[in-house]
């Protein structure tokens, strides 16, 4: 088994500093200003937004995920609740998608965006962001996997594991 894998603390600060600046910008005229009713219910409905994502950035803090030769298990907070674990055997689906955050013309690569890794069994997804420390590795052991069990990649995924470095040729069904 290798080691658990985490989010650093480092690739969270900006969401932290998200949540927690949006919960003071919502939250301040709440408390100081005393707004209308109808902007009063918007800022405490913005509050609430604010706070889920403030929440679910923790949820990511205390996520950690196992990986070994039987399958993956992401063990969350709130007693199990949060956590999943599918088994290579049962593995149905891998889809690595990459999500832009500006224009990128020269092609893709991680300056520009964040990638997620969706796994699924007949049950459950799994999915997992590229700002996991051992992403990379944890693909590769994923897409071998999915190789192993004849499973059909899409172009896309094709695609986005070979600017992971992962040869797609090597994770085509066949």
């Amino acid at each position: 088994m290798t080691p658990a894998l985490r989010y650093s603390w480092r690739s969270l600060v900006p969401d932290y500093a998200g949540g927690g600046i949006g919960l003071a910008l919502s939250l301040g005229p709440l408390a100081y200003a005393h707004p209308a009713a109808s902007v009063a219910w918007v800022l405490a409905a913005a509050a609430a937004l604010f706070l889920v994502y403030f929440g679910r950035t923790l949820c990511r803090q205390l996520t950690h995920i196992e990986l070994d030769e039987t399958g993956i298990r992401v063990r969350g907070p709130a007693l199990g609740l949060l956590s999943a674990a599918i088994r290579w055997e049962d593995l149905r689906s891998l889809r690595l998608d990459y999500f832009s955050t500006r224009r990128d013309p020269e092609g893709r690569t991680m300056d520009g965006g964040w990638m997620q890794l969706r796994l699924r069994d007949a049950r459950r997804t799994i999915r997992i962001d590229s700002e996991l420390e051992g992403f990379v590795g944890l693909a590769r052991v994923a897409a071998l996997e999915a190789r192993r069990r004849g499973i059909d990649l899409d172009g896309a995924t094709r695609a986005n594991l070979g600017v992971l470095g992962i040869e797609p040729a090597a994770t085509e069904a066949g």
